[in-house]
């Protein structure tokens, strides 16, 4: 009897051991457009809807930006929230395999706690810029000109760190690249 107690002591003192290395499961999804959706529940699972305005959903009911101004918002949100799983959703990881996804999902973790100082916007035309609203000159006259589309973020953090990630639309979603 007393043999049996100790047994059953040592188990829940294992599983208590155990516990904090448990990890919530993340499952690696393709999405309506073959995009990645990394999600907490099994594929094709059907995710809470969102209320995001101006996104794009895909067959799993995530939502992804719809505009390169929705994909700067949401990395801002990310931030804001230290949710490295949001960061990931907005991530396109193509020809990455699970080790180096998994090893850059802990770097991104890490880095999110870091408040967010800044989104530069690389575009093919010249070197990253802050949006501003275009002027009468810088437009040739034309107000209401559109400035080119991105082709990358330079996002930099209050302790000096700064990533530089690729902008690519597909699937009618805008994603960061590696």
């Amino acid at each position: 009897m007393m043999r049996r107690f100790f047994l059953q002591c040592f188990c829940l003192l294992v599983l208590a051991a155990c516990a904090p290395f448990a990890q919530a499961q993340i499952y690696h999804c393709i999405g309506a457009h073959g995009e990645p959706v990394f999600s907490g529940q099994p594929c094709g699972n059907p995710a809470p809807a969102s209320s995001n305005v101006g996104a794009a959903g895909n067959a799993f009911g995530h939502v992804c930006a719809a505009s390169p101004q929705r994909l700067r918002q949401a990395i801002t949100d990310a931030f804001a929230t230290h949710d490295v799983n949001r960061l990931a959703g907005l991530i396109l990881w193509r020809g990455m395999d699970q080790t180096s996804a998994r090893n850059a999902l802990r770097s991104f973790a890490e880095w999110l706690k870091q408040p967010l100082t800044g989104i530069a916007i690389a575009s093919a035309t010249g070197p990253p810029f802050e949006p501003s609203p275009p002027s009468p000159a810088a437009s040739g006259g034309n107000v209401n000109a559109e400035p080119p589309p991105p082709t990358g973020f330079k996002i930099s953090t209050a302790d000096g760190g700064m990533r530089d990630f690729g902008v690519t639309e597909f699937g009618d979603c805008w994603w960061l690249t590696f």
